[in-house]
Protein backbone atom coordinates (compact mmCIF):
# COMPACT_ATOMS: atom_id res chain seq x y z
CA UNK A 1 0.00 0.00 0.00
CA UNK A 2 1.89 3.29 -0.99
CA UNK A 3 -0.12 5.96 0.21
CA UNK A 4 -0.29 9.54 -1.26
CA UNK A 5 1.13 12.61 0.25
CA UNK A 6 -0.53 14.99 -1.91
CA UNK A 7 -3.59 12.68 -2.11
CA UNK A 8 -4.07 12.63 1.59
CA UNK A 9 -3.40 16.63 1.86
CA UNK A 10 -5.96 17.42 -0.19
CA UNK A 11 -8.59 15.26 1.25
CA UNK A 12 -7.64 16.51 4.65
CA UNK A 13 -7.61 20.36 3.10
CA UNK A 14 -11.79 18.96 2.57
CA UNK A 15 -12.40 18.38 5.56
CA UNK A 16 -11.55 22.13 6.58
CA UNK A 17 -13.20 23.72 3.87
CA UNK A 18 -16.49 22.17 4.02
CA UNK A 19 -17.53 24.18 7.43
CA UNK A 20 -16.21 27.44 5.95
CA UNK A 21 -20.28 27.36 4.34
CA UNK A 22 -21.33 27.38 8.15
CA UNK A 23 -20.14 30.48 9.11
CA UNK A 24 -22.16 32.77 7.16
CA UNK A 25 -25.40 31.25 8.75
CA UNK A 26 -24.18 31.31 12.29
CA UNK A 27 -27.00 32.42 14.44
CA UNK A 28 -27.17 30.40 17.04
CA UNK A 29 -28.93 31.61 20.38
CA UNK A 30 -26.19 32.80 22.49
CA UNK A 31 -25.54 30.06 25.20
CA UNK A 32 -25.04 30.76 28.93
CA UNK A 33 -21.35 29.69 30.72
CA UNK A 34 -22.94 26.86 31.88
CA UNK A 35 -24.41 25.19 29.23
CA UNK A 36 -20.80 25.93 26.71
CA UNK A 37 -18.91 23.97 29.39
CA UNK A 38 -21.23 21.12 29.51
CA UNK A 39 -22.37 21.40 25.44
CA UNK A 40 -21.15 18.13 23.73
CA UNK A 41 -18.23 18.16 20.95
CA UNK A 42 -16.97 16.03 18.29
CA UNK A 43 -13.74 16.11 17.63
CA UNK A 44 -11.95 14.45 14.33
CA UNK A 45 -8.12 14.71 14.22
CA UNK A 46 -5.94 13.07 11.30
CA UNK A 47 -1.82 12.82 11.23
CA UNK A 48 0.31 12.34 8.02
CA UNK A 49 4.02 11.46 9.01
CA UNK A 50 6.09 10.88 6.27
CA UNK A 51 8.19 7.96 5.61
CA UNK A 52 11.42 7.26 8.13
CA UNK A 53 14.12 4.58 8.18
CA UNK A 54 14.20 2.27 10.75
CA UNK A 55 17.81 3.06 12.15
CA UNK A 56 20.15 1.33 11.21
CA UNK A 57 18.21 -0.56 8.71
CA UNK A 58 17.23 0.44 5.20
CA UNK A 59 13.71 -0.58 6.11
CA UNK A 60 10.88 2.58 6.21
CA UNK A 61 7.49 3.56 7.63
CA UNK A 62 5.20 5.67 7.27
CA UNK A 63 2.03 6.27 9.03
CA UNK A 64 -1.72 8.17 9.16
CA UNK A 65 -2.96 8.12 12.34
CA UNK A 66 -7.00 9.39 12.71
CA UNK A 67 -9.11 9.59 15.77
CA UNK A 68 -12.60 11.26 16.37
CA UNK A 69 -13.56 11.87 19.89
CA UNK A 70 -16.94 12.82 21.61
CA UNK A 71 -17.02 14.13 24.66
CA UNK A 72 -18.80 16.83 27.17
CA UNK A 73 -17.64 17.89 30.76
CA UNK A 74 -17.73 14.59 32.11
CA UNK A 75 -17.83 11.53 29.90
CA UNK A 76 -15.69 10.62 26.75
CA UNK A 77 -15.04 8.27 24.43
CA UNK A 78 -12.92 7.92 21.25
CA UNK A 79 -11.80 5.49 18.61
CA UNK A 80 -7.98 5.83 16.84
CA UNK A 81 -7.06 4.24 14.34
CA UNK A 82 -3.15 3.82 12.84
CA UNK A 83 -2.14 2.66 9.42
CA UNK A 84 1.32 1.94 8.36
CA UNK A 85 2.99 1.64 5.35
CA UNK A 86 6.56 -0.58 5.13
CA UNK A 87 8.99 -0.31 2.47
CA UNK A 88 11.90 -2.83 2.06
CA UNK A 89 10.43 -5.07 4.61
CA UNK A 90 12.81 -7.58 3.89
CA UNK A 91 15.47 -5.26 5.17
CA UNK A 92 13.91 -4.66 8.56
CA UNK A 93 15.60 -5.85 11.89
CA UNK A 94 12.17 -7.71 12.54
CA UNK A 95 9.43 -9.55 11.33
CA UNK A 96 9.94 -11.79 9.15
CA UNK A 97 10.92 -10.33 5.65
CA UNK A 98 8.16 -10.79 3.71
CA UNK A 99 5.40 -9.62 5.48
CA UNK A 100 4.17 -6.33 6.93
CA UNK A 101 4.99 -6.04 10.59
CA UNK A 102 1.84 -4.18 11.29
CA UNK A 103 -0.94 -2.62 8.98
CA UNK A 104 -2.99 -1.67 11.02
CA UNK A 105 -3.61 -0.73 15.03
CA UNK A 106 -6.93 0.34 16.57
CA UNK A 107 -7.93 1.98 19.91
CA UNK A 108 -10.57 2.59 21.97
CA UNK A 109 -11.42 4.89 25.00
CA UNK A 110 -13.77 5.76 27.94
CA UNK A 111 -13.17 8.18 30.23
CA UNK A 112 -14.84 10.27 33.09
CA UNK A 113 -14.26 13.44 34.48
CA UNK A 114 -14.65 14.98 38.03
CA UNK A 115 -13.98 19.19 37.77
CA UNK A 116 -14.11 20.68 41.29
CA UNK A 117 -13.72 24.40 42.33
CA UNK A 118 -12.40 24.72 45.55
CA UNK A 119 -12.34 28.87 45.84
CA UNK A 120 -11.91 31.56 44.15
CA UNK A 121 -7.84 30.37 43.72
CA UNK A 122 -7.51 26.63 43.60
CA UNK A 123 -9.41 24.71 41.40
CA UNK A 124 -9.14 20.91 41.07
CA UNK A 125 -9.79 17.92 38.40
CA UNK A 126 -9.83 14.24 38.26
CA UNK A 127 -10.02 11.57 35.24
CA UNK A 128 -10.30 8.02 34.88
CA UNK A 129 -10.03 6.03 31.94
CA UNK A 130 -10.24 3.12 30.68
CA UNK A 131 -8.39 2.34 27.30
CA UNK A 132 -7.51 -0.82 24.89
CA UNK A 133 -5.05 -0.88 21.82
CA UNK A 134 -4.92 -3.67 19.34
CA UNK A 135 -3.69 -5.17 16.39
CA UNK A 136 -6.78 -7.58 15.63
CA UNK A 137 -7.58 -9.00 19.32
CA UNK A 138 -8.20 -7.12 22.00
CA UNK A 139 -7.25 -9.79 24.77
CA UNK A 140 -4.89 -8.55 27.50
CA UNK A 141 -5.18 -5.06 25.91
CA UNK A 142 -6.66 -3.24 28.84
CA UNK A 143 -5.17 -0.27 30.70
CA UNK A 144 -6.15 2.17 33.48
CA UNK A 145 -5.61 5.57 33.72
CA UNK A 146 -6.11 7.96 36.59
CA UNK A 147 -4.76 11.71 36.38
CA UNK A 148 -5.63 14.15 39.04
CA UNK A 149 -4.68 17.66 39.64
CA UNK A 150 -4.84 21.08 41.45
CA UNK A 151 -4.96 24.38 39.91
CA UNK A 152 -3.95 27.65 41.67
CA UNK A 153 -4.76 30.77 39.98
CA UNK A 154 -1.92 33.53 40.87
CA UNK A 155 -3.54 36.32 39.27
CA UNK A 156 -5.62 36.77 36.24
CA UNK A 157 -2.29 36.16 34.09
CA UNK A 158 -0.49 33.00 35.75
CA UNK A 159 -1.77 29.50 37.18
CA UNK A 160 0.55 26.84 38.72
CA UNK A 161 -0.94 23.06 38.04
CA UNK A 162 0.57 20.70 40.45
CA UNK A 163 -0.69 16.53 40.17
CA UNK A 164 0.28 13.36 39.22
CA UNK A 165 -0.65 11.19 36.18
CA UNK A 166 -0.68 6.97 36.79
CA UNK A 167 -1.34 4.14 34.63
CA UNK A 168 -1.90 0.02 34.85
CA UNK A 169 -1.40 -1.74 31.46
CA UNK A 170 -0.12 -5.83 31.45
CA UNK A 171 3.15 -4.93 30.12
CA UNK A 172 3.57 -1.96 32.89
CA UNK A 173 2.22 0.32 35.37
CA UNK A 174 2.89 3.85 34.74
CA UNK A 175 3.38 7.21 37.43
CA UNK A 176 4.42 9.97 36.10
CA UNK A 177 4.38 13.71 38.31
CA UNK A 178 2.37 16.94 36.47
CA UNK A 179 4.01 20.34 37.53
CA UNK A 180 3.18 22.81 34.79
CA UNK A 181 2.67 27.05 34.72
CA UNK A 182 1.00 28.81 32.38
CA UNK A 183 0.49 32.43 31.17
CA UNK A 184 -2.02 34.17 29.91
CA UNK A 185 -3.53 30.82 29.19
CA UNK A 186 -7.43 31.86 28.97
CA UNK A 187 -6.63 34.94 27.06
CA UNK A 188 -7.73 35.85 23.84
CA UNK A 189 -5.30 38.71 22.99
CA UNK A 190 -1.24 38.52 22.72
CA UNK A 191 1.22 36.39 23.79
CA UNK A 192 0.01 32.76 25.68
CA UNK A 193 2.83 30.60 27.32
CA UNK A 194 2.17 26.72 28.74
CA UNK A 195 5.14 24.95 29.97
CA UNK A 196 4.95 21.44 30.96
CA UNK A 197 4.47 17.70 30.74
CA UNK A 198 3.21 16.47 27.98
CA UNK A 199 2.60 19.40 26.24
CA UNK A 200 4.55 22.57 26.22
CA UNK A 201 4.05 25.78 23.78
CA UNK A 202 4.35 29.38 23.33
CA UNK A 203 1.42 30.92 21.28
CA UNK A 204 0.24 34.69 20.02
CA UNK A 205 -2.76 35.76 19.75
CA UNK A 206 -3.68 37.73 16.73
CA UNK A 207 -7.20 38.52 17.65
CA UNK A 208 -9.88 37.01 19.39
CA UNK A 209 -10.02 33.73 16.71
CA UNK A 210 -6.81 33.11 15.42
CA UNK A 211 -3.72 31.45 17.76
CA UNK A 212 -0.40 30.66 16.32
CA UNK A 213 1.60 28.63 18.33
CA UNK A 214 5.38 26.56 18.93
CA UNK A 215 5.77 23.45 20.87
CA UNK A 216 6.68 20.20 22.04
CA UNK A 217 4.36 17.05 22.14
CA UNK A 218 5.63 13.75 23.66
CA UNK A 219 2.95 11.11 23.41
CA UNK A 220 2.86 7.22 23.96
CA UNK A 221 1.23 4.19 22.60
CA UNK A 222 1.29 0.18 23.40
CA UNK A 223 -0.42 -1.91 21.70
CA UNK A 224 -1.19 -5.84 21.77
CA UNK A 225 -0.51 -7.55 18.81
CA UNK A 226 -1.97 -10.44 16.86
CA UNK A 227 -2.21 -13.88 17.98
CA UNK A 228 0.12 -14.66 14.67
CA UNK A 229 1.98 -11.43 14.53
CA UNK A 230 5.67 -11.61 12.29
CA UNK A 231 6.74 -8.86 14.95
CA UNK A 232 5.87 -11.04 18.33
CA UNK A 233 3.15 -13.53 18.53
CA UNK A 234 0.19 -11.94 21.39
CA UNK A 235 3.45 -9.42 22.32
CA UNK A 236 3.56 -6.05 22.51
CA UNK A 237 4.60 -3.31 20.53
CA UNK A 238 5.09 0.78 22.19
CA UNK A 239 5.79 3.60 19.84
CA UNK A 240 7.18 6.69 22.27
CA UNK A 241 7.12 10.00 20.40
CA UNK A 242 9.10 13.76 20.68
CA UNK A 243 7.13 15.69 18.21
CA UNK A 244 7.94 19.50 18.00
CA UNK A 245 4.93 21.18 16.46
CA UNK A 246 4.42 25.03 14.63
CA UNK A 247 0.57 25.47 13.98
CA UNK A 248 -2.76 27.69 13.60
CA UNK A 249 -6.05 27.73 15.66
CA UNK A 250 -8.55 29.24 14.17
CA UNK A 251 -12.28 29.71 15.59
CA UNK A 252 -14.35 29.59 12.89
CA UNK A 253 -17.60 30.67 14.80
CA UNK A 254 -18.19 29.50 18.47
CA UNK A 255 -18.71 26.15 17.87
CA UNK A 256 -15.97 25.00 14.99
CA UNK A 257 -12.82 25.28 16.01
CA UNK A 258 -9.67 24.40 13.14
CA UNK A 259 -6.32 23.59 14.18
CA UNK A 260 -3.65 22.66 11.42
CA UNK A 261 0.03 21.27 12.73
CA UNK A 262 3.31 20.98 11.12
CA UNK A 263 5.29 18.39 12.97
CA UNK A 264 8.82 17.47 12.83
CA UNK A 265 9.74 13.97 14.93
CA UNK A 266 12.36 14.83 17.18
CA UNK A 267 13.06 11.26 19.02
CA UNK A 268 10.60 8.61 18.45
CA UNK A 269 11.46 4.85 19.75
CA UNK A 270 9.71 1.44 18.77
CA UNK A 271 9.66 -1.00 21.21
CA UNK A 272 8.67 -4.83 21.00
CA UNK A 273 7.89 -6.33 24.29
CA UNK A 274 7.11 -10.38 24.53
CA UNK A 275 3.07 -11.98 25.37
CA UNK A 276 4.80 -11.66 29.15
CA UNK A 277 5.27 -8.03 29.09
CA UNK A 278 9.18 -9.00 28.34
CA UNK A 279 10.97 -6.78 26.91
CA UNK A 280 12.79 -7.76 23.91
CA UNK A 281 14.10 -4.98 21.45
CA UNK A 282 13.76 -1.34 20.96
CA UNK A 283 14.34 0.46 18.09
CA UNK A 284 14.82 4.46 17.30
CA UNK A 285 12.75 5.86 14.19
CA UNK A 286 14.92 7.93 12.48
CA UNK A 287 13.29 12.03 12.09
CA UNK A 288 10.68 12.68 9.85
CA UNK A 289 8.01 15.61 9.06
CA UNK A 290 4.46 15.49 9.26
CA UNK A 291 1.02 17.50 8.89
CA UNK A 292 -2.34 17.29 11.46
CA UNK A 293 -5.58 18.58 11.03
CA UNK A 294 -8.15 19.25 13.91
CA UNK A 295 -12.09 20.07 13.81
CA UNK A 296 -13.50 20.33 17.14
CA UNK A 297 -17.14 20.86 16.52
CA UNK A 298 -19.73 22.05 19.34
CA UNK A 299 -22.86 20.61 19.29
Amino acid sequence: MQVSFSKYLYASLLIFIAPLALKASDGKIEKTLLERLSQPKISFESTYMDRADIEGSEGNVQVIKNRIKINNSTFGCSYTNWAFDWDNVDKLPFGDGVHHPVEQMHGLNFSMTKPYRINEKWFSLSLISLNSTFEDNPKNSLSFGLFTFASYTINDDHTIQIGAFGSYHPVRTLVLPIVSYSYRARHKDGIQVILGFPNTHIGYHFNRDTLIRFGVVYSNSLFRLSDNSSVEPSGFNEFQDFMGNAGISYDLNRDIKLTGDFLYSIKRDFTIYDKHGTKLESYVIEPAAGIKFTIIWKL
